[in-house]
């Protein structure tokens, strides 16, 4: 081993005690997540990742499969976001570029969740922001700018974001 691959080296054991002394141990922990064990029937193995949970269930056809669904923490909190960014957004600017950017970010999170087992989640995140920005456009003056007919008019003029797995993980 040369001089410099010892240099190297050496760095990066540095750089994982750094790492190690960030790491939360009080919410760190093991988890089993292993397919014979669900098979068995012991408690199945359930955690938390980036915004998703991985959990044990079934295929169509019967077989023991890992499992991905959108955190419920994290939709409750997006859906805050979106909330309280509609609120301040409604009368900045006109509603198509409103709506331009309700798309977009809605795009985001479609492309970001949109994983194997995830769709009916990322669908129920649609719908209640749709709901919430149907909510703050109306309050954008004094009189109701839409009736739900019309709103579903404009969405179908102005369509949201296809749902579909951009991630397919198992």
């Amino acid at each position: 081993m040369s001089f410099e691959e010892l240099l190297v080296n050496q760095r990066r054991i540095s750089e994982l005690g750094r790492m190690m002394k960030l790491i939360r141990w009080d919410k760190t922990s093991c988890v089993s997540f292993s397919r014979s064990g669900y098979e068995r029937g012991e408690s199945p193995g359930i955690f938390h990742f980036l915004g998703f949970t991985f959990y044990w269930g079934h295929t169509r056809k019967g077989a023991a499969s890992p499992k991905v669904k959108t955190h419920g923490k994290r939709i409750r909190s997006t859906l805050r976001n979106v909330n309280e960014w509609a609120r301040q957004i409604r009368n900045k600017y006109k509603l198509t570029h409103i709506w331009k950017l309700f798309c977009s970010k809605l795009e985001g999170h479609v492309r970001y969740f949109g994983a194997s087992f995830n769709l009916k989640r990322v669908g129920i995140f649609v719908h209640k922001a749709v709901k919430i920005m149907f909510k703050w456009l109306n309050r954008r003056r004094q009189r109701k700018s839409f009736e739900w007919v019309k709103f579903r008019f404009f969405i179908a003029a102005n369509p949201l974001p296809i749902i579909k797995v951009h991630h397919s993980l198992f």
